[in-house]
Parts: structure tokens; C-alpha cells; sequence
């Protein structure tokens, strides 16, 4: 369930900003963020919308000036369950967070344009539509929110990796896998700023990227993987993290437009795009997550 902003993220203008202050490392994600959406649209993917929320394409005049939507930057878990979700949006800008059901919450961006809404514990991961309201209208952020219960947040995209936020553990590090029907996989995670690493899946090598500024990278593999266990891992010099996903095709969805569900390795998320084909984004779980 969501919440209004309480007193640890009431105050948008003071208080989020003393307790969660967005440093370079944030920002600079937002630039890689952004970078990365570029990815979908090279595949062909229409615009994507949120779940609660109003469609991307909105009716705006031809004069208009463009806006850019709402940015989250980084997500912590607080006392009791909750997290919060802290993000950047134009100075005095009203930001909507909306879940599927049609719950909403509302912060209001400070003069620096942070925005800052804490979310009630949950058990299970949520996904949620963020959105700026100008005018009456809404200018929606690409894709959905995910939130998972220990806090940790991610930026699910059509066609593309997600974009994964409060997860600490060392670098370099697989944070996601997502695959559709016909298993066209993208893998994403974090590794040292402007670096090179390599990807190699089942003992072969299968692709390389350069990290940005933030270290984030998304490496979408040139063919299909099968529906079965694999091994993935990523090379960063003398460095090297593992994981080991289970892809299998999802079961049509029949109460709401995602599930979650836990599974030995991650937390298994099966959503309907915009488009209305169906992805399923795995964020990995770190040691214990699972349990």
C-alpha cells in the first residue's frame, strides 16, 4: 500500500534533502539511465506507460515546450519495511507515484528538484507508474518502478535491462536479467565507472560493453537463450561476478497486469509491456535474499 509522504519525507524541500542529499554517484545515473533509454527505441518498441497511470502519448500543444519526466535516483530501506524512493524532477514539480490498483502519492520536487515519498513494507515486489503533473497532464517516466522488500528499486523498461538502484553489493555485479517469449535476453548490473567488461554465458563469450559514469551497464545478447539454467558471468579486468538464472516461460497473467513471485535466485517479476507483449525482469538476489 502507498503512502503520503510522512515525516521522514514530508518536508521534499528539507528534510529528504538533509537525509538523502542525490550525490554525483545518483546523478550521474541519471545520465546513464537516460542514455539507456535509447535502447528500446532502436529496437522498434512503442513509448511506454506506467500501470495507474496516463498513457505516455499525451496531447500537448505543437508550441509547447518539452518537459523531461521524473527521474529516480536512488532507493534505501528504512525502519519497519519501509522504503524510500528519492528522485529528480523540475524545480517545484508535482510528482505522482501510482500503483496498478489506482493508489497514488504526491511529492513536490524542492528547488533543487529532488523529490523524495517514502512506501509502506510490503512483502512482496510492487510496481508502480511515477509521473509529473503539469497542467493536468501527465508526463510519464519510462517504464514501471519496481520495489522489492529489502528496499531495493528498479527502473523496468520494455525491450531493454532494467536499470537497478539501492542495491550495494560489490562491484562488478549482475543485478538483473530480462527476457521475453521467445527468450531475446538482456543482461544488466553495475561495474567500475568507464570500464570494459565482458559478458560470457555458459562458459562462452557473449558480448562487451563500457560502463558510463555511474558503472551501470546493459548488454542485450545478439541471440535467444533457451528456457533452462545458465551461467552467466561478468569480466572487469582481474575482477569477476557470477549468477546463475532460471529462465522459463511465464503463465499468462490472470489478476493484474504483473506478478511476482520468489524464487532460489531472484525475485521473478512477469509484467505486460505497454506494447502488450509480456517480459519477465529477474533481479537478482543477493546472499540471504532468498532465503
Amino acid at each position: 500500500m502507498l503512502v503520503s509522504p510522512d515525516k521522514d519525507a514530508a518536508d521534499n524541500d528539507s528534510n529528504a534533502q538533509k537525509d538523502r542529499p542525490i550525490t554525483n554517484a545518483a546523478k550521474d545515473r541519471i545520465v546513464i539511465a537516460l542514455a539507456l533509454m535509447g535502447l528500446a527505441g532502436c529496437h522498434g518498441k512503442s513509448a511506454t506507460s506506467a500501470p495507474g497511470a496516463a498513457p505516455a502519448t499525451v496531447d500537448r500543444p505543437a508550441e509547447a515546450t518539452y518537459r523531461a519526466p521524473p527521474v529516480l535516483t536512488s532507493a534505501n530501506l528504512l525502519p519497519g519495511g519501509r522504503v524510500r524512493l528519492t528522485g529528480l524532477a523540475g524545480r517545484g514539480d508535482r510528482v505522482r507515484l501510482a500503483s496498478p490498483a489506482g493508489q497514488a502519492a504526491y511529492a513536490v520536487a524542492g528547488a533543487d528538484g529532488v523529490w523524495s515519498l517514502v512506501l509502506a513494507a510490503s512483502a512482496a515486489p510492487r510496481l508502480f507508474g511515477l509521473a509529473m503533473i503539469e497542467n493536468g497532464h501527465s508526463i510519464q517516466s519510462e517504464g514501471y518502478v519496481a520495489v522489492t522488500p529489502r528496499g531495493s528499486a528498479a527502473q523496468l523498461r520494455a525491450g531493454a535491462g532494467a536499470v537497478v538502484l539501492g542495491d550495494l553489493r560489490a562491484e562488478p555485479a549482475i543485478l538483473a536479467v530480462d527476457f521475453d517469449s521467445k527468450g531475446g535476453t538482456v543482461v544488466s548490473g553495475r561495474a567500475a565507472p568507464r570500464a570494459v567488461v565482458d559478458l560470457w554465458v555458459d562458459g562462452a563469450r557473449r558480448g562487451r560493453a563500457a560502463t558510463g559514469p555511474g558503472g551501470a551497464f546493459s548488454l542485450p545478447l545478439d541471440e535467444p537463450l533457451s528456457f533452462a539454467d545458465h551461467q552467466l558471468e561478468v569480466v572487469e579486468g582481474a575482477r569477476r561476478a557470477d549468477a546463475r538464472p532460471s529462465l522459463s516461460p511465464p503463465a499468462p497473467l490472470s489478476a493484474g497486469p504483473y506478478r511476482a513471485t520468489l524464487t532460489p535466485a531472484a525475485w521473478r517479476i512477469d509484467w505486460i509491456t505497454p506494447g502488450g507483449g509480456l517480459q519477465t525482469t529477474l533481479l537478482l538476489a543477493r546472499t540471504g535474499d532468498a532465503a
